[in-house]
């Protein structure tokens, strides 16, 4: 059970930490150069969906993780 908390917890690091310069560089091009892109209303939603996708994400690639090794061997085979 040890093993399995580790590596859901190593997923998550993992996954989050790939996601970050992804989410930061994508940040920076909307609010850089290319900001006049976004209306002013449409700015705060694309800001709860950047912080939606960058929490989110880890936490489903870590159930991923949870779910696939909780499996017993030969389990669902049919």
């Amino acid at each position: 059970m040890a093993v399995r908390w580790l590596l859901v917890v190593l997923a998550w690091v993992v996954s989050a930490a790939l996601l970050a310069p992804i989410s930061f560089f994508v940040a920076i091009l909307l609010a850089g150069p290319h900001s006049s892109m976004l209306p002013g209303v449409l700015q705060p939603l694309v800001l709860l969906l950047g912080w939606a996708v960058f929490l989110v994400t880890p936490v489903l690639v870590a159930r991923g993780v949870w779910r696939r090794t909780g499996r017993t061997p030969g389990a669902g085979a049919a």
